[in-house]
Order: structure tokens, then sequence, then C-alpha cells
């Protein structure tokens, strides 16, 4: 886990009781006493292992292999909290089908983010969204070829030699790009997801991207929050509670965020390197 993903929990438990959220509506359900007091600890808690002196398992970690071959060798537990700023997209199908053969309840508290919000969470089939969530996806994920191509040079269209190239594998950034692209639409479609999960949230950021006059950076380098209407519609009821969670940028439970990020619209930002590194402004 990276510093500022380990900050971010901290800041997550010391802010987690400090507010009543002026957004909460009767379509969110009430927090569990029970279950708020191990998302601190686990929010607490860095690596994968069960809570001391409890049956729940913390996932406050990356997903990658060392990680959740861990998750793999813990015994059956009552509910398992992950909490991760993401992680490899082949990786996270592997934890995700550990964590279908595990077939626990699962809450989502603190960052649940790349990997952990376009992988992990849509395989899950009981889930909590915890208030302290922030789920945003990564990267404007579903481009074709040539608009993809185009993006960083004015909209441009590729020429004949840069398509051939692509369709053959040689163009290896695009080749990186739609491996990773391909391997989201298998596992929706694996899980039962309508593809519309990824598809919706990426065409709404790219065209916040294009709605942005500050820069045009690598499409990989945008994030996406998701609302509950998002996740209601395409996880309906594998989602068995969700509470009143930050859904936009402006949010007031969302102001830890703005010290690593850039909004460009109330649902998409760029981190803040990307931000300074792609000479954009605000």
């Amino acid at each position: 886990m990276t510093l500022a993903m380990k900050l971010i929990s901290l800041l997550c438990v010391v802010g987690l009781f400090a507010t009543i959220s002026a957004h909460a509506e009767e379509s969110f359900d009430p927090p569990v006493p029970g279950i708020d007091s191990a998302v601190v600890a686990c929010l607490s808690q860095s690596g994968v292992a069960f809570l001391p002196d409890t049956d729940v398992i913390c996932y406050n970690a990356a997903i990658f292999p060392e990680e959740f071959l861990k998750l793999n060798t813990l015994e059956p537990a009552s509910r398992i909290i992950i909490t991760s700023p993401g992680g490899n997209v082949a990786t996270a199908r592997g934890m995700s089908g550990i964590l279908d053969r595990r077939d626990e309840p699962v809450t989502i508290a603190g960052p649940c983010m790349s990997a952990c919000a376009m992988v992990i969470l849509p395989g899950l089939s009981d889930v909590h969204i915890h208030r302290s969530a922030h789920i945003a996806v990564h990267g404007i994920a579903m481009m074709p070829f040539k608009r993809w191509w185009g993006w960083e040079r004015n909209d441009a269209e590729p020429g004949a030699l840069a398509i051939i190239q692509a369709q053959y594998g040689y163009d290896f950034k695009f080749a990186m790009y739609s491996s990773l692209t391909g391997h989201m639409r298998q596992h929706l479609t694996d899980q039962g997801i309508d593809l519309g999960f990824i598809d919706d949230i990426s065409e709404e950021m790219e065209a916040d991207a294009r709605d942005f006059n500050g820069c045009r950076i690598d499409p990989t380098h945008y994030w996406g929050m998701l609302d509950r209407e998002h996740l209601r519609t395409y996880l309906g009821d594998a989602i068995s509670r969700m509470e009143d969670f930050a859904e936009t940028w402006s949010d007031p439970d969302n102001q830890i965020y703005h010290t690593f990020g850039t909004s460009i619209s109330d649902v998409t930002y760029i981190m803040q390197n990307a931000f300074e590194a792609g000479g954009c402004s605000d």
C-alpha cells in the first residue's frame, strides 16, 4: 500500500465519526455499530489478517499475489473488510475467484480504487458499502484504437500503418491497454454483470475529460467515482447494505482525497502527480 493510501486510511479513521453527513437520505441503510468498530480497526491495520480477537478478516492492502494468496490461507470468517488502492487487473481476477470460493459477506470501507472497484466489487455477492468508502475506477478503459490513438494527438486519425500495427499487436502500449480492457470485460461477463458497469463510467469520464480545457493526458490517468445509482443499477441484490458514502468529489465527506487529486468534474479527477506531470491547469 502506498504512503498516500495509508494516510487516507488513517484520515478515514479520524473522520469516520467526527461529522454527521449532511446528505443522509432514507435510501441509505443506517450504520451497524459492530461493523463500524471493525472498520475502524481495519483501517488502522495494514496487511491481510484477522482482526485481533475476532473472526473478521481485514484486507487492507494492494491487490498483488502475495496479498491475495494470503487471503486464501486464512480460516473461514464471519466477514471480510476490504480496503485497497487497487493493483493488477489480471491478479484481481484471481482474488475475485478466492472470494467466490470463500463466499463470505464483504464490507467495502475506505478507498476501493482501480482493480478493487473494477474487478473485486462487481465479483461480490453479499457486499456492504460502508459510509467511509471512496469507490473509484481507474482510467478511461473502453476506448477503441482510433479514439485511443488520437486522444493525445488532438483527435487525429491514425494512418494505415498504425492501424495495421495495432491489429497485429505491434503497438505494445495499446496492446497492454486493450489486454486490461479484455480482462475486465471477461470478468464482468463471467460474473453475470452487465458491461455497462464499466462502459457507462468510462464514457462519462471521457466526456468530462473532453470538456476540461486544462489538459489532455494519457487516458489511463483519469479516475471516476461510482455513485449509488450506478452500483444499484449494475450490482442489484448483490448489495446487501449501502450506507451514506461519498458519491461525488464535492461531497464534504470526500475532502481527504483532495490532498491527492484534482477534480475536472464532480465525478472525474486526476491524481496530483499525473496532473502536474501532464502540465495541467485548473
